[in-house]
């Protein structure tokens, strides 16, 4: 995307995308030109689309209006609400007027960053597998007297990061392999020239990351701890963004039901590889790791088992309870590397529970965290992002529920009830004394079966290096 020239009269060829509040009438020009009040016909109720052909009058089809309501009322999340309307509705190359949806609170800048954004992200499509993907039509932006390509840089930045993510976390995983995963990273690593490291079964063996490798135990592919890190920001102390890489999940020996759907247990890992991507193409000023423990979840006569004690890479033992709460151990190996690199916070972001998934459905993602101060700048970042976080309870009463006779703690209570609570007073065990950490279980929403995976949380992650 790019900036066009400002032209009140629309001399380009394009078809032209034209946002419109209800207390505000279209410019005289377009009705001179059309030669009749188009304040008439078209409905500038919020999320209403109202297409007007021009039939000769302009060098162009069509201009399609979006309604945005009262201008009084909008809101980041209706102006991105309503662009994803808009997006679906482009199908040749058009302007967008960004000067129209301008309020007194509002700014050009900010008009323009939430269309790029929202255009690119709404208007991705899953590819099939040996299929060209989906072209989607070129859209140039108009903002008289301002010069708004960096603006239009960084919004197609964070796009191709969450769509990049999406890209992963839709693949197949008979091809998105842990080495496939750990690949691409170290492709996008170059790309950007970060420093990166990609751990192999030898190097976790060598590390007695015992957690990991126990959940790997069943699998026939190798697994992998993916590290990249960029610095940005100088001596300031890191920030490790970790996502759970479970490329597909079968539950092990405590067997899913239904696995259909389990390629998207490596959404969390996904997310924070398109953050990082994120914040490389933006140069932003953040020290940032990202960390992906990278597996399967399988079953062979080598799997481990329930009632089985592993040590994980802490030295802290875990008894198994169940095989299928193998999540929270790939991560807390995850966690024990980040701190051994001196990171001191932590997100980590992981399709960790079915609890959260029922408590919050597809709407909110759950947060945890052990840092008042460190959920208040996570919070600002939310609000920032328009996504949904719904803070949920760390208490020493689930973690209790973890007591083992065999080992310092076991992976999961067994019985039902504050399963999300439950597994994240599991991680903050791994949480040294000092650092601050922040949990996403994002099992509800990191997927869609209308739209594959989502990349929700990649902004909110993101942002928190802004404010």
């Amino acid at each position: 995307m790019k900036q066009a020239a400002y032209q009140y009269i629309y001399e380009s060829d394009r078809d032209i995308l034209y946002p419109i509040y209800e207390d505000q009438a279209i410019c005289p020009k377009v009705v001179e030109t059309l030669g009749f009040d188009v304040n008439e016909v078209v409905d500038k109720s919020l999320n209403k689309i109202t297409k007007v052909f021009t039939l000769g009058k302009y060098p162009f089809k069509s201009i399609t209006f979006i309604g945005l309501g009262n201008s009084n009322e909008i809101t980041t999340k209706k102006l991105r609400d309503a662009f994803a309307v808009l997006a679906n509705q482009v199908e040749t190359p058009s302007s967008f007027d960004a000067k129209r949806a301008v309020t007194d609170v509002i700014d050009i800048e900010k008009i323009t960053g939430l269309f790029v954004e929202t255009y690119l992200v709404a208007t991705y499509r899953e590819t099939k597998v040996e299929r060209l993907g989906k072209i989607i039509p070129d859209v140039t932006i108009m903002a008289p007297d301002h010069d708004v390509q960096a603006v239009i840089d960084e919004a197609r930045h964070y796009a191709e990061g969450i769509n990049h993510a999406r890209d992963l976390a839709n693949c197949p995983a008979n091809i998105m392999t842990p080495k496939k995963m750990a690949k691409i990273a170290k492709a996008m690593a170059e790309r950007y020239d970060l420093e990166y490291k990609i751990l192999d079964k030898k190097d976790l063996e060598e590390m007695k990351a015992g957690a990991i490798l126990a959940v790997n135990k069943g699998s026939d592919l190798k697994p992998y701890m993916i590290m990249l890190k960029y610095n940005g920001a100088g001596d300031e102390p890191y920030t490790a963004l970790i996502g759970k890489g479970l490329t597909f999940d079968s539950g092990g020996y405590n067997l899913k039901g239904n696995s259909y759907g389990m390629k998207y247990d490596m959404c969390g890992g996904a997310d924070v590889i398109g953050a990082m991507e994120i914040i490389a193409a933006n140069k932003m000023k953040a020290n940032v790791y990202c960390i992906v423990p990278a597996t399967e979840n399988l079953v062979n006569g080598s799997a481990y088992k329930p009632q089985d004690v592993i040590t994980t890479m802490s030295g802290k033992t875990v008894e198994i309870v169940s095989t299928d709460a193998e999540g929270r151990l790939i991560l807390c190996d995850a966690i024990t590397y980040a701190q051994s690199l001196g990171a001191k916070r932590i997100i980590d972001i992981a399709t960790l529970t079915g609890a959260c998934m029922t408590a919050l459905g597809g709407v909110y993602t759950g947060v945890f965290t052990n840092s008042e101060a460190f959920y208040e700048k996570f919070e600002q970042s939310l609000k920032m992002s328009d996504e949904k976080g719904w803070r949920l309870p760390v208490d020493p009463a689930y973690f209790d529920m973890l007591k083992s006779d065999s080992a310092d703690f076991k992976n999961s209570a067994g019985r039902p009830g504050g399963g999300a609570s439950v597994a994240a007073c599991f991680l903050e065990a791994f949480v040294d004394e000092g650092v601050e950490w922040i949990h996403l279980d994002v099992a509800g929403i990191a997927h869609r079966d209308s739209q594959g995976a989502t990349g929700e949380m990649i902004r909110s992650m993101v942002n928190v290096f802004k404010n």
